[in-house]
C-alpha cells in the first residue's frame, strides 16, 4: 500500500508540473525542486472533447445582413473551424520536457512544451500547425530574484495563468477569451471602416504567452506566502510576427495564507492577487492610393482576484474563485459570420477591404478611449472523493464607452467532474449563454438595430464533454 501511494504521488507530481512545490504558478511553471530535480523529465496530457453549440441560424436580417439570412453565426459553431454545430475534437494534446541542467548547474532549470491539439492556438485561416507553447530557461542564482527567459505564460489573471490540466471548466469565460487571449491581428494592412474602427485580418490567439524576460520569486513566513513577477515581452508569441507586435510589460503580486502546510496546484488556503499589462501596438493602415501608414497605440489590461480552497478530492472540500478584469484600448470585435448563407447569389466581402461587410469581418477599436470590463465568480464542491459539482457565472461588457457598439456577453455554466484519479478525470459542462444589446436605440437606423438584435438573440446554449488524461 505504501509503495502504491508513493507511485501515485510521483506520477501526480509529473502530471501537475511540479506539484511538490507550494502553489504559486511562477514557481510551478518556471522552477524545479531544489536539489532533487531530474535532468530530464518527459510528461504531457491530452483532452479529447465533444461539444454541441446549438447551430441556430439567424433570420430576418436586412441591408448588409441579407447575405447571412439562414446562416449560422460563428458563436453557434464549434471552434476553431467554425463549420459544424457539433464535433468531436482533440482539443489539446501537449507533450513536454523539463528538468535541471545538471551536472552543469543545479540552479538552472528549463521547460519546453509543444501543442498538437486542434484549437485556436494551432489553427488559423484554414491551416493547422503544431506549435511550441513554452520554451524557457530559469536562472536561480540571485536570492530574491529568479530570472526566466524565453517563451512562457505571462503574469496575468488566474484563469489564464493556471495550468490547463488544473482548469476546472472546458471553455474559458467570455472576458478571458475576448479581452485577454484575443489580442493579435494578421499581417494584412487594416482598413478604416469609420471613426476609430478598422477591418483587420484575424490571427491565432496568444494563449496567454509571450517571449521575454521575467524576474520573480516568493517568500514564506509561516503559513503566509508572498510572490511577485515582473516581465518585459515582445508582445507576441514566438511563432507569429505580425504588424501588431511591440513591447509589453506585465506584472503580478499575490499573497497567500496556506492551510495545514498544503502543497500542490490544488493547495488549500486563501490567495488574493492583482495584475497589470501595459502594451504598445503598431497598426498598419492601408491608404487609398496604395501603401500604408503606421499608427502606434497603447493599451492596458488589469485586474484583481481571490480564491478560497479547503481541499481537493476530499468529501466536502470547497473552492470559491472570483476575478474582475478591465481593459482600455485595442478592443477586438470578432466577426459574427464566417461566410454567406447557402443559396445566396453573390459573395460578400469579408476581411480587410474598402467594401468589407462588418458582419463577416473582424473589427478593431485601437484607441485608448475604448474600454471593456468583465469578470466571473465560480464555486465547486466535492460531494464525494471523486465527484465534483461546480457552477460559474461570467460576464463581459465590451465597448462600454460607445452605447451603439456596446454588447454584453453573459454565461452561466453548470458542471460536474468525475475524478478517476488525480491524473484522469471526465468533465461535463452545460452553459446558458446570452448576448445583450443594452442600448439598441443608440444604433444608427432601424435596419442596423434589427440586425444587431437578430444576431444577438440567436446565441445558443452549449454542452461539452471532455476527458483529461495525464501521462
Amino acid at each position: 500500500m505504501k509503495k502504491q501511494s508513493l507511485l501515485t504521488a510521483a506520477v501526480a507530481a509529473a502530471c501537475f508540473v511540479g506539484s511538490a512545490h507550494a502553489t504559486n504558478w511562477f514557481q510551478l511553471q518556471g522552477t524545479e525542486p531544489s536539489g532533487i530535480a531530474a535532468p530530464f523529465h518527459l510528461f504531457g496530457f491530452i483532452q479529447p472533447t465533444y461539444e454541441d453549440s446549438g447551430g441556430t441560424a439567424v433570420t430576418g436580417l436586412r441591408g448588409a445582413g441579407v447575405p447571412f439570412n439562414n446562416a449560422v453565426p460563428k458563436f453557434n459553431e464549434v471552434a476553431p473551424q467554425d463549420t459544424s454545430m457539433s464535433s468531436f475534437n482533440m482539443l489539446r494534446a501537449r507533450i513536454a520536457v523539463r528538468g535541471t541542467v545538471t551536472p552543469i548547474s543545479n540552479k538552472i532549470d528549463y521547460f519546453i512544451m509543444a501543442e498538437f491539439g486542434n484549437n485556436s492556438y494551432t489553427y488559423d485561416n484554414g491551416s493547422y500547425t503544431p506549435r511550441l507553447t513554452d520554451a524557457s530557461v530559469t536562472f536561480n542564482e540571485i536570492p530574491g530574484m529568479r530570472v526566466r527567459v524565453g517563451l512562457f505564460k505571462t503574469p496575468g489573471p488566474e484563469e489564464v495563468l493556471q495550468g490547463i490540466p488544473d482548469f476546472d471548466y472546458i471553455n474559458f469565460t467570455n472576458v478571458s477569451a475576448q479581452l485577454i487571449l484575443n489580442q493579435f491581428i494578421g499581417s494584412a494592412p487594416a482598413v478604416s471602416t469609420g471613426p476609430g474602427a478598422y477591418a483587420v485580418q484575424s490571427a491565432p490567439i496568444n494563449a496567454g504567452r509571450d517571449q521575454g524576460v521575467q524576474l520573480f520569486d516568493w517568500f514564506n513566513n509561516g503559513p503566509w506566502q508572498f510572490a511577485y513577477a515582473a516581465m518585459v515581452g515582445n508582445g507576441a508569441p514566438l511563432y507569429y510576427n505580425a504588424q501588431s507586435n511591440s513591447t509589453s510589460y506585465y506584472g503580478r503580486l499575490q499573497e497567500s495564507y496556506i492551510f495545514n502546510h498544503s502543497k500542490g496546484p490544488h493547495q488549500a488556503g486563501i490567495t488574493a492577487w492583482v495584475w497589470d499589462h501595459l502594451g504598445h501596438q503598431a497598426l498598419d493602415v492601408a491608404q487609398s492610393g496604395g501603401g500604408y501608414t503606421r499608427q502606434n497605440y497603447t493599451f492596458k489590461r488589469y485586474g484583481v482576484g481571490a480564491q478560497y480552497r479547503s481541499g481537493f478530492m476530499t468529501p466536502g472540500a470547497v473552492r470559491v474563485t472570483g476575478e474582475l478584469m478591465r481593459g482600455t484600448g485595442w478592443i477586438l470585435s470578432p466577426a459574427a459570420f464566417a461566410g454567406a448563407a447557402a443559396g445566396y447569389s453573390g459573395t460578400p466581402t469579408c476581411g480587410p477591404g474598402t467594401a468589407s461587410n462588418g458582419l463577416c469581418t473582424e473589427t478593431l477599436y485601437p484607441g485608448a478611449n475604448n474600454a471593456a470590463v468583465g469578470g466571473y465568480i465560480e464555486t465547486g464542491v466535492f460531494v464525494t472523493k471523486h465527484w465534483d459539482l461546480e457552477a460559474r457565472y461570467d460576464q463581459y461588457d465590451r465597448m462600454t464607452n460607445n452605447p451603439g457598439l456596446e454588447r454584453v456577453f453573459k454565461t452561466t455554466t453548470l458542471g460536474v467532474q468525475y475524478y478517476i484519479s488525480p491524473m484522469a478525470r471526465i468533465t461535463l459542462n452545460y452553459a446558458f449563454n446570452r448576448i445583450d444589446v443594452p442600448h439598441l436605440s443608440a444604433i444608427n437606423g432601424p435596419i442596423a438595430q434589427g440586425n444587431a438584435s437578430a444576431v444577438a438573440s440567436a446565441k445558443d446554449n452549449t454542452i461539452a464533454l471532455q476527458t483529461t488524461l495525464f501521462f
